[in-house]
């Protein structure tokens, strides 16, 4: 079975920039909002696509890499990384036309895709500690990272809360990579609810979190990070440090999806239904 899904409809054909105002609140807040950047049949696709990849085997040897957590409901699937080298439609989206072309824009240069991953957070799905990105990617020192709305992001399912004005060094860490409690508590944390088809975007050093999901319904997202093109292509490079990382991590308790130990989840102790 193919696990290459075509494209009938190229997403790249979005030609949206980011205005002055957008940049500038970028670069004033760490992060800015894009509404409703997909409309309503782009949103449909990306359901789709996201249905599909979900569903994907979790061994693919040197491919994508799945992630399930444990919840009240049972095992249910947590993240998806790695999917673009296998998807035709989700590839163009994230490496060609605008989304990466606003990532230029924020990095002041071309920028190329670094990683991307689609978080499910469904029912009962963990939330992440607050934190930077930039300890998790080390191959780059600064990156920017989108959020690419799935479905409606609320208060409700564990949308984004950030710090705003807080971008311009790394905060100090615990054991985890987190930013260490006592200082996270000091921090002015605002929740940022997006609907469906929206971007989000924020730098790596832009301090971040997000709660669990205590609502009936799903809050998946895709995250799309980009490197200045400068840099080079550093994609490949990611992933095969990372899963030799995550292969050597003792993850315990905790379901570690990631270079720092920011996701709350449990690790399973079954099988997903």
């Amino acid at each position: 079975m193919s696990t290459t899904c075509r494209n009938t409809q190229p997403a790249a054909a979005l030609t949206r920039r980011l205005s002055r105002g957008e940049t500038d609140a970028f670069a004033r807040d760490g992060h800015v909002t894009v509404p409703d950047f997909l409309a309503a049949e782009g949103v449909k696709r990306i359901r789709r696509w996201v249905c599909d990849v979900e569903r994907w085997p979790d061994d693919s040897g040197a491919g994508w890499l799945q992630h399930d957590e444990q919840t009240g409901a049972g095992v249910r699937r947590t993240r998806t990384e790695n999917f673009s080298p296998f998807h035709d439609g989700l590839r163009a989206l994230l490496t060609s036309g605008a989304i990466p072309a606003m990532a230029g824009q924020l990095l002041d240069e071309p920028a190329v895709l670094y990683k991307e991953k689609i978080n499910y957070k469904h029912p009962g799905g963990a939330g992440f500690a607050a934190h930077q990105d930039a300890p998790a990617y080390p191959h780059v020192a600064v990156s920017v990272s989108c959020l690419l709305a799935v479905d409606d992001s609320t208060i409700m399912n564990g949308c984004l809360e950030f710090a705003s004005g807080m971008h311009q060094e790394l905060l100090p860490t615990d054991g985890d990579g987190c930013i260490r409690p006592d200082v996270a508590e000091t921090l002015a944390w605002q929740p940022f609810p997006v609907r469906a088809g929206s971007l989000v975007w924020f730098h790596s050093h832009t301090p971040h979190r997000s709660g669990p999901n205590t609502s009936p319904t799903s809050r998946r997202a895709l995250y799309l990070t980009y490197n200045a093109a400068s840099l080079g292509d550093l994609h490949e490079a990611y992933y095969r440090d990372k899963r030799a990382a995550l292969s050597a991590a003792d993850a315990g308790a905790t379901q570690r999806i990631s270079l720092i130990g920011h996701f709350r989840g449990i690790a399973p102790t079954g099988r997903r239904q």
